[in-house]
Protein backbone atom coordinates (compact mmCIF):
# COMPACT_ATOMS: atom_id res chain seq x y z
CA UNK A 1 0.00 0.00 0.00
CA UNK A 2 1.30 3.41 -1.00
CA UNK A 3 2.33 5.87 1.72
CA UNK A 4 2.26 9.62 1.25
CA UNK A 5 2.65 12.80 3.28
CA UNK A 6 -0.55 14.63 4.16
CA UNK A 7 -0.99 18.06 2.58
CA UNK A 8 -2.66 21.11 4.08
CA UNK A 9 -6.44 20.89 3.71
CA UNK A 10 -7.69 22.33 0.41
CA UNK A 11 -11.13 22.35 -1.15
CA UNK A 12 -11.71 21.76 -4.83
CA UNK A 13 -12.86 25.36 -5.19
CA UNK A 14 -9.66 26.67 -3.60
CA UNK A 15 -7.54 24.56 -5.95
CA UNK A 16 -9.61 25.73 -8.93
CA UNK A 17 -9.00 29.36 -7.92
CA UNK A 18 -5.23 28.81 -7.74
CA UNK A 19 -5.19 27.21 -11.19
CA UNK A 20 -7.44 29.96 -12.59
CA UNK A 21 -4.98 32.65 -11.42
CA UNK A 22 -2.15 30.83 -13.20
CA UNK A 23 -4.13 30.54 -16.44
CA UNK A 24 -5.13 34.21 -16.16
CA UNK A 25 -1.53 35.34 -15.60
CA UNK A 26 0.37 33.11 -18.04
CA UNK A 27 -2.09 32.19 -20.81
CA UNK A 28 -5.18 34.44 -20.49
CA UNK A 29 -6.24 33.68 -24.05
CA UNK A 30 -7.38 30.27 -22.80
CA UNK A 31 -10.15 32.06 -20.90
CA UNK A 32 -11.11 34.26 -23.86
CA UNK A 33 -11.60 31.57 -26.49
CA UNK A 34 -11.89 27.83 -26.38
CA UNK A 35 -8.37 26.46 -26.65
CA UNK A 36 -5.98 24.32 -24.69
CA UNK A 37 -3.59 25.47 -21.97
CA UNK A 38 -0.09 24.87 -23.37
CA UNK A 39 1.17 22.87 -20.39
CA UNK A 40 4.55 21.86 -21.84
CA UNK A 41 5.34 25.50 -22.57
CA UNK A 42 4.34 26.52 -19.04
CA UNK A 43 6.29 23.61 -17.51
CA UNK A 44 9.45 24.42 -19.49
CA UNK A 45 9.36 28.22 -19.38
CA UNK A 46 7.35 29.45 -16.41
CA UNK A 47 7.25 26.91 -13.57
CA UNK A 48 10.74 27.57 -12.24
CA UNK A 49 10.27 31.34 -12.14
CA UNK A 50 6.89 30.92 -10.41
CA UNK A 51 7.85 28.52 -7.59
CA UNK A 52 11.58 27.78 -7.96
CA UNK A 53 11.11 24.20 -9.15
CA UNK A 54 13.44 23.16 -11.96
CA UNK A 55 12.14 20.82 -14.66
CA UNK A 56 13.77 17.86 -16.36
CA UNK A 57 13.05 14.95 -18.65
CA UNK A 58 14.85 11.68 -18.02
CA UNK A 59 14.52 7.93 -18.29
CA UNK A 60 12.32 6.64 -15.46
CA UNK A 61 11.40 3.09 -14.41
CA UNK A 62 8.54 1.45 -16.30
CA UNK A 63 5.22 2.69 -14.97
CA UNK A 64 6.66 5.90 -13.51
CA UNK A 65 5.70 8.85 -15.69
CA UNK A 66 6.79 11.70 -13.46
CA UNK A 67 7.75 12.73 -9.95
CA UNK A 68 8.59 15.72 -7.78
CA UNK A 69 11.57 15.97 -5.46
CA UNK A 70 10.75 18.76 -3.02
CA UNK A 71 14.24 18.73 -1.50
CA UNK A 72 16.10 19.55 -4.69
CA UNK A 73 13.45 20.91 -5.91
CA UNK A 74 12.82 19.41 -9.33
CA UNK A 75 9.88 18.13 -11.39
CA UNK A 76 10.78 15.22 -13.64
CA UNK A 77 8.79 13.77 -16.53
CA UNK A 78 9.66 10.46 -18.20
CA UNK A 79 11.50 11.08 -21.47
CA UNK A 80 9.72 8.05 -22.99
CA UNK A 81 6.38 9.77 -22.41
CA UNK A 82 7.67 12.90 -24.15
CA UNK A 83 8.95 10.97 -27.16
CA UNK A 84 5.75 8.97 -27.72
CA UNK A 85 3.67 10.96 -30.23
CA UNK A 86 0.59 8.84 -29.45
CA UNK A 87 0.55 9.82 -25.78
CA UNK A 88 0.10 13.60 -26.12
CA UNK A 89 -3.21 13.71 -24.23
CA UNK A 90 -1.95 11.52 -21.36
CA UNK A 91 1.35 13.43 -21.31
CA UNK A 92 -0.49 16.75 -20.90
CA UNK A 93 -2.44 15.53 -17.88
CA UNK A 94 0.72 14.01 -16.35
CA UNK A 95 2.70 17.23 -16.75
CA UNK A 96 -0.21 19.23 -15.30
CA UNK A 97 -0.39 16.81 -12.34
CA UNK A 98 3.32 17.21 -11.55
CA UNK A 99 2.91 20.97 -12.01
CA UNK A 100 0.16 20.81 -9.38
CA UNK A 101 2.55 19.15 -6.95
CA UNK A 102 5.21 21.78 -7.71
CA UNK A 103 2.84 24.67 -7.06
CA UNK A 104 0.75 23.28 -4.20
CA UNK A 105 3.11 20.97 -2.33
CA UNK A 106 6.78 21.79 -2.85
CA UNK A 107 6.63 25.12 -0.95
CA UNK A 108 4.44 23.59 1.76
CA UNK A 109 6.56 20.47 2.29
CA UNK A 110 9.79 22.50 2.28
CA UNK A 111 8.35 24.78 5.00
CA UNK A 112 7.29 21.78 7.09
CA UNK A 113 10.75 20.21 6.80
CA UNK A 114 12.40 23.51 7.76
CA UNK A 115 10.30 23.65 10.94
CA UNK A 116 11.18 20.06 11.82
CA UNK A 117 14.89 20.78 11.21
CA UNK A 118 14.78 23.83 13.47
CA UNK A 119 13.10 21.87 16.26
CA UNK A 120 15.21 18.71 16.06
CA UNK A 121 18.53 20.24 14.97
CA UNK A 122 18.85 17.35 12.52
CA UNK A 123 19.87 17.92 8.91
CA UNK A 124 18.09 14.98 7.25
CA UNK A 125 14.42 14.96 8.15
CA UNK A 126 11.39 13.42 6.53
CA UNK A 127 7.72 14.17 6.76
CA UNK A 128 5.47 11.65 8.42
CA UNK A 129 3.96 9.26 5.88
CA UNK A 130 0.44 7.83 6.01
CA UNK A 131 -1.33 5.09 4.15
CA UNK A 132 -3.14 6.89 1.38
CA UNK A 133 -6.45 5.39 2.50
CA UNK A 134 -5.98 6.98 5.96
CA UNK A 135 -5.79 10.55 4.63
CA UNK A 136 -9.02 12.48 4.01
CA UNK A 137 -9.37 13.35 0.33
CA UNK A 138 -9.04 17.09 0.95
CA UNK A 139 -5.57 16.45 2.52
CA UNK A 140 -4.47 13.92 -0.11
CA UNK A 141 -1.73 15.52 -2.24
CA UNK A 142 -2.48 13.16 -5.14
CA UNK A 143 -6.14 14.18 -5.23
CA UNK A 144 -5.12 17.84 -4.94
CA UNK A 145 -2.62 17.56 -7.82
CA UNK A 146 -5.19 15.85 -10.07
CA UNK A 147 -7.82 18.45 -9.21
CA UNK A 148 -5.28 21.16 -10.04
CA UNK A 149 -4.41 19.48 -13.35
CA UNK A 150 -8.07 19.42 -14.36
CA UNK A 151 -8.58 23.06 -13.41
CA UNK A 152 -5.44 24.17 -15.24
CA UNK A 153 -6.12 22.27 -18.45
CA UNK A 154 -9.90 22.77 -18.42
CA UNK A 155 -10.99 25.95 -16.63
CA UNK A 156 -14.62 25.81 -15.54
CA UNK A 157 -15.66 28.72 -17.76
CA UNK A 158 -14.20 26.98 -20.82
CA UNK A 159 -16.00 23.73 -20.04
CA UNK A 160 -19.30 25.54 -19.53
CA UNK A 161 -18.82 27.35 -22.84
CA UNK A 162 -18.10 24.03 -24.61
CA UNK A 163 -21.23 22.47 -23.11
CA UNK A 164 -23.33 25.45 -24.23
CA UNK A 165 -21.96 25.00 -27.76
CA UNK A 166 -23.00 21.33 -27.68
CA UNK A 167 -19.53 19.81 -27.56
CA UNK A 168 -19.45 16.14 -26.62
CA UNK A 169 -16.72 14.38 -24.67
CA UNK A 170 -14.58 13.59 -27.72
CA UNK A 171 -14.73 17.16 -29.04
CA UNK A 172 -13.79 18.53 -25.59
CA UNK A 173 -11.00 15.95 -25.40
CA UNK A 174 -9.60 17.22 -28.70
CA UNK A 175 -9.96 20.90 -27.79
CA UNK A 176 -8.34 20.56 -24.35
CA UNK A 177 -5.79 17.94 -25.55
CA UNK A 178 -6.59 15.43 -22.79
CA UNK A 179 -8.16 11.95 -22.70
CA UNK A 180 -11.94 11.63 -22.56
CA UNK A 181 -11.62 9.99 -19.12
CA UNK A 182 -9.88 13.14 -17.91
CA UNK A 183 -12.70 15.29 -19.33
CA UNK A 184 -15.28 13.11 -17.55
CA UNK A 185 -13.38 13.37 -14.28
CA UNK A 186 -13.21 17.16 -14.52
CA UNK A 187 -16.91 17.40 -15.38
CA UNK A 188 -17.77 15.16 -12.41
CA UNK A 189 -15.68 17.36 -10.14
CA UNK A 190 -17.67 20.38 -11.32
CA UNK A 191 -20.96 18.44 -11.06
CA UNK A 192 -21.56 18.96 -14.79
CA UNK A 193 -21.79 15.31 -15.83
Amino acid sequence: MRKIAAAEPRSGNEIDRIAFQIVKKFQPEVLEKLQNFRIEEFFDLDLESLVGVKTDYTKLPIGVHGYIDSDFPIAVIAVDLMEDACSEYYRNSTIAHETGHAILHVPEFRRKKAVIKSITNEENVNLRLYRETDIPVYRNPEWQAWRFAGALLMPESAIRWAIEKGYGLQKMSDVFRVNTAFVKSRMRALKLL
